[in-house]
């Protein structure tokens, strides 16, 4: 087996998301801007034969492989509610498509691993709809820091001051890996029930640069608008991977 290499891990920085899993692009972007998380991914992914082995370092307290074929993976295709097919105009990067089969055979044999709240939204693949907490747990096999992300708080505005003392502290680290999700915004620069990946903070400015994977854009917020719209801030400090 094969690890991926360095331009791999600098695709997966702004990899398109086509399914319903905007915690699991936005999660492997955030890895992506550590050092730790870098290493990490690439000791997780790796080519094999016939496509890649994914590893899960933490599933109930037990490391495990999945192997996905590239057949496994030719077989996972973007539909439309009615399961008829939708043409895409951004290639579907394989890394991703790997990790998502990967995650489609752990969540078959742990079902557990996908909360009940989560099973609500309608969706073709079990791999879709998803807490970024899990899945950067079972796969980095550190517990995340954690903000607001199983609360019933619709946004930060009680968690005030530690969300502002989070963003503080990643405006003076260049190599965290952090998630940010909504609930219900209400703000046309942001979507619903969405994941994005913290790119930047600045605490001069007063600014966080999220990255959205689905629009592949960069959106600016100021810290009060990211208390008053974003619900969680999920993710991990480079020490915190090490």
């Amino acid at each position: 087996m094969k690890p991926i290499g360095i331009f791999e891990l600098q695709n997966l920085r702004h990899a398109v998301q086509h399914f319903q899993d905007c915690y699991l692009v936005s999660s492997i972007g955030a890895l992506t801007q550590s050092g730790n998380g870098r290493k990490i991914l690439m000791q997780n992914i790796a080519h094999t034969n016939d496509g890649f082995r994914i590893r899960f370092n933490n599933i109930n307290g037990h490391g495990e492989d999945f192997f996905v074929t590239e057949k496994e993976m030719e077989a996972l295709v973007y539909m439309d509610k009615f399961k008829n097919p939708i043409e895409i105009d951004q290639p579907h990067n394989p890394i991703i498509k790997a990790v998502e089969v990967a995650m489609n055979k752990l969540l078959g044999k742990y079902p557990s691993k996908k909360p009940w709240i989560c099973r609500f939204p309608d969706c073709n693949e079990k791999f879709e709809f998803n807490k970024p907490s899990i899945f950067l747990e079972m796969f980095t096999g550190k517990l995340p820091i954690k903000i607001n992300e199983s609360s019933l708080m619709v946004n930060l505005k009680r968690k005030e001051e530690t969300g502002r003392n989070i963003l503080d502290s990643i405006s003076e680290r260049n190599d965290s890996s952090f998630v940010a999700g909504t609930l219900m915004t209400f703000n046309k620069k942001l979507s619903d029930y969405h994941c994005y990946n913290i790119k930047s903070v600045n605490k001069e400015t007063n600014e966080i640069e999220l990255f959205d994977h689905r629009s592949r854009k960069i959106i600016t917020l100021t810290y009060e608008e990211a208390i008053k719209y974003l619900k969680y801030i999920v993710g991990y400090f480079n020490k915190d991977l090490g």
